[in-house]
């Protein structure tokens, strides 16, 4: 995931966009660089609108606001609130206000202009990256959080709050005013160069919190301002979830066991594959073992064995051959096996049998006419192979 940091101020982006390279729960790295020079490749591409280019403000849905008439709505209820004119600013719902322009009730809508947004962008568009989502940097909360950002010459404090999201003055003597910062549960978030600063002045150990934690603490927000004029068709947004889903399950301390349980049941499948085939392995070996006392008690006067499927088959042959009747290696079995693969017009001009070998010459046969013959007598036990131009040999295939 990349997560690109928008300018405070219009036209800022001259001295390139702050950015984070993340799996999705940890920082991986952290830059300033242009826009060009950001990879298009970095997987999902999340854009962090800065608190001070958001407005927060809470209205009342009548019930049925929901599909085409929500703009319009909400238009109606703000007009009177904005310093604009309603169709220059970008005005979006959390996410899970769906049911809300159903039925009606009271939420909160994040405002922004919107030729600023479309200014910040511009430069990321051009050089070929698009953004999936945009998130607010800070968002309302139910629990009071208070960050604290800079250095201690020219440090920001902004409190989060269940009402929106408010800057502090920097004299803290108006700090008693903000109710918020009274609530026992509140958290405070710095930057590494404040700690010592809001030690001093708040007398509490917060939580050191980067900039870039800060974004990456963002791209999980509930709210996506990816809407309008910059909302992703479906593909793209079912591309952007699968990405979720997997650095998920990758990355995410939730999904550990599962991680574990993936791995060891890989290695267990191994162990297992392996010890069957160490299993089949010693199970024809002790088979092939068997051969030559299997081959001198069939035939005692077999007294040297060198090769026992051959000399079986010899053996065997030799029964036939005493007995009268016909084994596949005889004359008519073969000629009759190799009358019935031969394709139409194809006649071998000369015969000749000896050592079980059936030598034929005068074929002419293509190369899908020999696969197919080859495969047919190979079912039968034979084998034909070339031994010239137009001369071939059929035999049986223990006898090769």
């Amino acid at each position: 995931m990349l997560i690109i940091a928008l300018p405070h101020a219009p036209h800022a982006d001259a001295s390139g966009y702050a950015h984070v390279h993340t799996d999705g729960h940890t920082v991986l790295r952290s830059a300033t660089g242009m826009a060009n020079a950001l990879s298009a490749h970095a997987g999902e591409v999340v854009a962090v609108i800065p608190h001070s280019q958001l407005s927060w403000l809470e209205v009342q849905l009548p019930p049925a606001s929901h599909g085409a008439r929500l703009g319009p709505v909400l238009q109606g209820l703000l007009e009177d609130r904005l310093l604009v004119d309603p169709d220059q600013v970008h005005m979006v719902l959390p996410s899970d206000a769906t049911p809300l322009t159903r039925q009606g009730g009271t939420t909160q809508v994040a405002v922004c202009d919107k030729q600023w947004l479309r200014d910040a962008l511009a430069p990321l568009h051009a050089a070929g990256l698009t953004v999936q989502r945009l998130v607010p940097e800070l968002s309302p909360s139910d629990t009071p959080q208070l960050y604290v950002c800079g250095t201690p010459d020219h440090a920001l404090h902004v409190l989060s709050h269940a009402q929106g999201v408010t800057t502090l003055p920097p004299n803290t003597a108006h700090w008693p005013a903000f109710a918020p910062l009274a609530d026992p549960a509140l958290r405070v978030h710095a930057e590494p160069a404040m700690v010592a600063q809001v030690q001093q002045q708040l007398q509490q150990q917060p939580e050191l919190q980067t900039a870039a934690q800060r974004w990456l603490a963002a791209s999980h927000s509930r709210w996506d301002l990816a809407q309008g004029e910059w909302a992703q068709g479906r593909s793209q947004q079912l591309q952007r979830q699968l990405q979720s889903a997997w650095q998920s399950l990758r990355h995410a301390p939730a999904w550990r066991p599962v991680r574990w349980g993936l791995v060891a049941l890989a290695v267990v499948q191994v162990i297992g594959l392996n010890a069957l085939a160490w299993r089949e392995r010693q199970a024809m070996q002790q088979q092939l073992a068997q051969l030559p006392a299997v081959l001198q008690t069939t035939f005692p006067k077999v007294t040297v064995v060198v090769e026992p499927l051959l000399q079986m088959q010899r053996e065997v042959d030799a029964l036939h051959q005493a007995s009268g009747s016909l084994t596949p290696s005889d004359f008519e079995p073969m000629l009759a096996a190799l009358a019935s693969v031969l394709p139409p017009g194809q006649t071998p001009t000369q015969l000749h049998y000896a050592a079980q070998g059936l030598h034929v010459q005068g074929l002419n046969l293509a190369v899908d006419q020999l696969s197919s013959a080859q495969a047919s007598l190979r079912t039968r036990g034979l084998s034909l192979r070339q031994e010239g131009n137009d001369r071939w040999l059929l035999q049986a295939e223990a006898a090769r």
